[in-house]
């Protein structure tokens, strides 16, 4: 006790407590006024200095012990994951497709596991800037990431330069869908096929131009392979979230838009020429494909997939790819992909790891 009254009392756990039910280091302390001690610890307290016989004291000290250490053992014990809400980083801008995906996910997310997901919007940079950022993220299972292909194959023939190594520092979880893209002009250019258009930029060096979405993204990767397929100069016009408004108005000759597009060639304001996928759209089986118009081979199509950070243990990762297959074989997030011409996945996270360069031998 000391000048202010204030009794210290530090309680270790009695021999015959068996060590393993709390850790092995843990003290109690506590202190109160000796005016205001209740009777009944003032009677313990005479236990204690010998008036009351031996097997009923180390009784009670095993009891008081035991109700001090309870709080301790329990905070000791792991968190029951999830806990909180998850943040799910998207890499584009509200309203494009892979914003769309995400907010189905994550709604499908929200009720699998019981807690809130919430969308973030972190675009620039073809998506490297949001995946970069969970890059470097804790891998507890509480951040995400819905990420375009471009971000993870990163090949620098198009520009693409990564601050992140997407086999190290990302674990790969689920690829959600595949994005076919359709080669839409202005109809101020008077072309209304592929081969009428390749001839009308031949006529025209670097007198006209093709939009992406960023450098490595799917519709540049159309552009660029076309141009080089078919001997084009064309101008490149790099960043625009949506270049669809500078091509229907004509300072934009063409782009390979996600097929969300054919809202818009169906209103008579964009022509669409082919689709850059392998085989002929459903929604569109009219538009023959980029191969069938005379570069055999072509293909430039997106995938999102779900990734986490380092880290993050095998038993959340497993839950998680069984919450993303659950939604993308839920009603809800199919019909979001119909819509958009969006052929669904929901594969495993080997199968993703395999699109990953380094990945399969992770």
């Amino acid at each position: 006790m000391n000048s202010s009254g204030i009794v210290h009392v530090r309680l270790r756990p009695p021999a015959g407590l068996a060590r393993t039910m709390v850790p092995p280091t843990f003290t109690w302390s506590f202190a109160m006024r000796t005016m205001q001690m209740p009777s009944t610890l003032r009677w313990f307290s005479s236990f204690r200095h010998g008036a009351a016989p031996r097997p009923l004291r180390r009784w009670l000290s095993c009891a008081v012990w035991l109700c001090c250490a309870a709080p301790a053992v329990a905070l000791a014990q792991p968190q029951a994951w999830p806990a909180r809400a998850i943040h799910l980083v998207v890499p584009f801008a509200a309203g494009t497709a892979p914003d769309t995906i995400a907010r189905t996910l994550a709604d499908s997310f929200t009720q699998t596991l019981a807690v809130p997901v919430v969308v973030e919007n972190q675009p620039g940079a073809g998506g490297t800037i949001g995946v970069g950022r969970v890059a470097r993220a804790a891998g507890d299972g509480y951040t995400l990431v819905l990420s375009g292909d471009a971000a993870i194959v990163g090949d620098a023939r198009f520009g693409v330069q990564l601050s992140y190594d997407p086999a190290i520092d990302l674990v790969p979880i689920s690829q959600i869908a595949m994005t076919p893209n359709i080669l839409v002009v202005g109809n101020d250019v008077p072309a209304r096929t592929l081969a009428e258009f390749v001839a009308l930029a031949r006529s025209r060096p670097w007198g006209m131009s093709y939009a992406s979405v960023g450098y490595g993204t799917s519709s540049h990767r159309g552009g660029e392979l076309l141009s080089r397929a078919a001997g084009l100069e064309m101008v490149h016009v790099p960043g625009s979230a949506s270049p669809l408004p500078d091509v229907v108005s004509g300072r934009i000759s063409m782009f390979f838009a996600n097929a969300a597009s054919l809202a818009l060639v169906r209103e008579g304001k964009l022509r669409a020429l082919a689709v850059s996928s392998r085989e002929r759209l459903p929604s569109a089986p009219e538009l023959p494909t980029v191969a069938e118009s005379g570069f055999p081979g072509f293909e430039a199509v997106a995938w999102f997939a779900l990734f986490a950070p380092k880290g993050t243990p095998a038993e959340l990762v497993a839950r998680l790819e069984d919450a993303a297959r659950k939604a993308v074989a839920g009603p809800a997030l199919r019909e979001r992909l119909q819509g958009m011409a969006a052929v669904p996945v929901g594969g495993s996270a080997e199968a993703l790891a395999a699109l990953v360069p380094g990945g399969a031998a992770r």
